[in-house]
């Protein structure tokens, strides 16, 4: 593979070499786990940073209404996505490593996600005025229904893609497709803005989405995969082992987006909209530094997919490159939180200073925990991975709902902190063992995917 060192930007491999790993820095981007977790952190950050730009561009160009319909039509889309995925893109990084017939596993998954977002969009539409009357418009122009329609559908394939590239190691196409993706919505916002009005936002999403995914299909899954052609498939052969590990996965990440989800509406009840504004921006801030997390522990995962023979050291590896990534950026939040939030306003430097540096803090442990579920990921352990993570998310909105009428929104720096540092030295002393590294199932049907 010719210069994989060349994919990492300058700023990062700088981070890498002076963070005291011993090896060079083209050796280190040599071993796949470094490498596609680096890019994956880098396609993360550029997808977050191309999206806050986008909306400003949107604010810039567009009425309130239509930023307001706009992101109200993205948002009922993504929440479409999200329920069609079913898990199958964690099937597809587990099994596509060792398939005997990748291209028909790979299309099988994609057809049966369309059929399932297809649905999944169908019944939100019939029932638009139950649920969202004010996208009443959407159903009532054709194009704009069949836009959102194709939306839906594409907005639920573009993970399963990336499971793809994930599993095969090829990060660095998520990176190009997901940067694609981004640069395209900026400027078709802009030029569809004189004449499309609330439909141009949609629409400039749409096509963005569109275009990369059809470089993925045409250029980057057939350099993935020798000889993959999308065709439409589903032979359940090779997904009938797959739907039960998928639908844990799909809890389980549910379960993980439950406390980013539902603490905005807690504070908003409980607390207001100020306070909820204040707690949002420091919630913000430091879960994105958390997608470093998430995407080193889809390299694990991977990695683990392929072989389970050097799992512990990658897990170390993991561990390592956590610390190096997030601790500078720890310690940056804690020592300059009070300018960063100042450029919000000095409301913010006042009221959320204070949960910012807890969250902050609270970033190491979960770390952690992320490494710790991409070993389980790989291993199989579902039963394990649905118990800490449904546990993490049931204590914590239980606590925060409890206890922030009297502390404020900083009650809810204390208990993330607290419960993911509970989580975190049983997660620790789990990995210091040996025993967790020996391969165990969880009653997941794998003897099916022997056949894939």
């Amino acid at each position: 593979m010719k210069s994989i060192g060349r994919r990492i930007p300058a700023f990062i491999r700088g981070i890498i070499i002076k963070a005291g790993f011993n090896q060079n820095f083209s050796r280190l981007t040599s071993i796949p786990l470094y490498r596609n977790a680096l890019l994956l952190i880098i396609s993360s950050l550029a997808t977050a940073a191309f999206g806050f730009i986008f909306w400003i561009v949107v604010a810039r160009f567009y009425s309130t209404t239509e930023v307001g319909l706009g992101s109200a039509v993205i948002s009922a889309i993504n929440i479409i996505a999200l329920l069609s995925m079913a898990g199958l893109n964690f099937s597809l990084i587990r099994f596509l490593p060792k398939s005997e017939n990748p291209r028909k596993l790979i299309n099988s998954s994609f057809t049966f996600t369309i059929i399932i977002s297809l649905v999944v969009a169908g019944i939100f539409i019939a029932g638009i005025n139950l649920w969202s009357p004010a996208l009443h418009f959407v159903p009532e122009n054709a194009i704009f229904l069949l836009t959102f329609i194709a939306m839906a559908v594409m907005s639920t394939l573009s993970p399963q893609i990336n499971a793809v590239f994930i599993a095969r190691r090829s990060a660095q196409f998520v990176l190009y497709k997901d940067t694609t993706l981004s640069l395209l919505k900026v400027a078709l916002a802009i030029a569809l803005s004189t004449f499309l009005y609330t439909f141009g936002v949609v629409a400039s999403w749409t096509l963005a989405l569109a275009i990369s995914l059809g470089l993925s299909f045409l250029l980057f899954l057939p350099r993935v995969e020798r000889g993959y052609k999308p065709t439409p498939s589903l032979d359940l052969r090779h997904i009938g082992g797959l739907p039960g590990y998928a639908l844990v996965n799909y809890i389980t990440s549910l379960f993980t987006r439950l406390p980013i989800m539902m603490l905005p509406i807690i504070v908003l009840n409980l607390l207001g909209t100020e306070s909820n504004a204040f707690f949002y921006v420091a919630w913000i801030m430091t879960d994105m530094l958390a997608s470093i997390s998430r995407s080193i522990s889809q390299s694990l995962f991977a990695e683990g997919s392929h072989s389970n023979a050097n799992i512990r050291t990658d897990v170390i590896r993991s561990i390592k490159l956590t610390a190096v990534l997030l601790g500078p950026a720890v310690i940056i939040l804690l020592a300059a939180g009070k300018w960063i939030l100042l450029a919000f306003g000095p409301g913010y430097s006042d009221s959320s200073l204070g949960l910012l540096w807890l969250l902050s803090i609270a970033i190491l442990p979960r770390g952690i925990i992320f490494v710790y579920t991409g070993l389980l990921r790989a291993q199989d352990r579902l039963k394990e991975l649905l118990i800490i993570r449904s546990l993490i998310a049931f204590t914590v909105l239980l606590l925060c709902w409890l206890i922030i009428p009297t502390t404020g929104i900083i009650g809810i720096g204390y208990v993330w902190l607290g419960i993911t540092g509970l989580v975190s030295i049983f997660v620790a002393a789990r990995l210091a063992g040996r025993s967790v590294y020996s391969t165990v199932t969880t009653g997941t049907d794998l003897e099916d995917v022997d056949s894939l």
